[in-house]
């Protein structure tokens, strides 16, 4: 073997140096870590490595590529005090997102490209910045201030900053599709638990006495809606109920729907007397005072007494109930007010209805009449009162069931639009 030069040595020594800082970054970075461990972790390797003062990360926001978009992650490495300010970023991003190449500048005072600013006035007398780069688009940038030797930054820093920028971009970009996957893992079971908070305060059987029977469904578009139902037994005869709809869809409409019913519920305990209009006038203060101003509630609210069977109700802006008779005439509860957490001081004007042996009501949400075919006809009110109408006699489990059959087969495989709820209540 012949003797090594010099040269060849130190290129060889050098090639070890980098493969060994290589290595150093790769053992120390981990999937699970996040994304500014990641990035301080990589700096300090590079620093370690080509002997500069200071360097810092620029990573762009995600769906964006605009330059103020981009956050910063500092490391200072110098032992002094001084630090060296990056309002320079933007400038050095502007060249990276148009040029995507690395950047070195050990003059950079004199350095045209970024002519206008005073670079001794900062303590910048070299530099050497990497793009970040993954799938073809800049996802950032690595940059290194003052390379600790007069000559400033040489080639083989050059060239170890891109192969490092080069994997940098792989393993941020990961690591952010990590912590979505993260992020989503605890959306999911945060919704799970929601929802099965919403199903387990709503009515989960049946209710039935000599005077009455009720009983309820409710289905969300979402994994939590808007929409309950709720029916509490207040003495031997009388029973309350009641179907709600807050406007919008999700988590939000949810909270509020429970909020509406603990409103209802505390409000009944406290008071099992209370009148159906100041029920509603209470709730409609409370919804008014938490809710967002452009949230409303339609509602309707009743007190049906089993040995009068007379109902008294409230209609806050909700669907017309239907009222089934024992012959087969189907008529409309018309009577109807303003809608929950419009107006603080609203008035609610109840109805009344006796019903005779064997009159069943349906109150729904318009989720049900929202419901459409994948050639977007829509199930409508016309369908719902034919529907109706055909159950005469039928007992209230299968009205239920088959309606929910009869909603899924019209929709077939198309999504639902909107919460669906209803309830059915048959005078004994």
């Amino acid at each position: 073997m012949g003797d090594i030069s010099s040269r060849e040595l130190e290129g060889l020594r050098n090639s070890v140096q980098e493969l060994s800082a290589l290595n150093e970054i790769a053992a120390a970075i981990n999937l699970s870590m996040s994304v500014n461990r990641i990035t301080q972790t990589i700096l300090a390797c590079c620093l370690k490595k080509i002997r500069a003062e200071e360097g810092a990360v620029f990573l762009l926001e995600e769906g964006t590529a605009e330059i103020d978009k981009f956050r910063t992650f500092i490391r200072k490495w110098s032992a002094s005090d001084r630090k060296t300010p990056f309002h320079l970023h933007e400038s050095l991003v502007g060249w990276m997102i148009k040029h995507k190449s690395i950047l070195v500048m050990n003059d950079p005072v004199n350095d045209k490209r970024f002519a206008g600013f005073d670079f001794g006035k900062l303590g910048l007398n070299s530099l050497l910045a990497a793009p970040l780069i993954s799938r073809h688009s800049l996802i950032g940038v690595l940059v290194l201030f003052n390379k600790q030797a007069p000559s400033g930054f040489g080639e083989s820093d050059k060239r170890f900053l891109g192969i490092v920028g080069t994997q940098t971009a792989t393993v941020i970009a990961n690591a952010r599709l990590f912590e979505k996957e993260q992020k989503l893992l605890v959306i999911e079971e945060e919704m799970r638990l929601a929802k099965l908070i919403q199903e387990n305060y709503l009515p989960r059987q049946n209710l039935e006495t000599a005077g009455y029977e009720i009983l309820g469904f409710s289905s969300p578009a979402r994994d939590v809606g808007g929409d309950y139902w709720d029916m509490i037994r207040l003495d031997e005869h009388q029973v309350f109920f009641s179907v709600g709809d807050v406007s919008g869809k999700g988590v939000p409409a949810a909270l509020i729907a429970a909020q509406s019913l603990a409103v209802i519920r505390s409000q009944l305990r406290a008071d099992p007397n209370i009148s159906i209009q100041d029920l509603a006038g209470h709730l409609n203060r409370l919804f008014f005072e938490s809710s967002m101003p452009a949230q409303f509630m339609t509602s309707f609210l009743a007190i049906f007494d089993g040995a009068s069977r007379r109902l008294h109700y409230v209609n806050a802006g909700h669907m017309p109930p239907f009222i089934l008779s024992a012959k087969g005439k189907l008529r409309i509860l018309e009577t109807s007010n303003l809608v929950i957490g419009v107006l603080f001081n609203s008035s609610y004007t109840p109805g009344e209805v006796i019903l005779k042996p064997g009159d069943t009501l349906f109150v729904w949400t318009d989720g049900v009449t929202d419901n459409f075919s994948p050639d977007t006809k829509e199930y409508g009110e016309d369908r719902l009162k034919a529907f109706i109408s055909n159950k005469l006699g039928s007992n209230l489990s299968s009205i239920r069931d088959d309606l929910i059959i009869d909603l899924t087969q019209f929709r077939q495989s198309g999504l639902q639009f909107d919460d669906i709820t209803f309830l059915i209540m048959r005078a004994m």
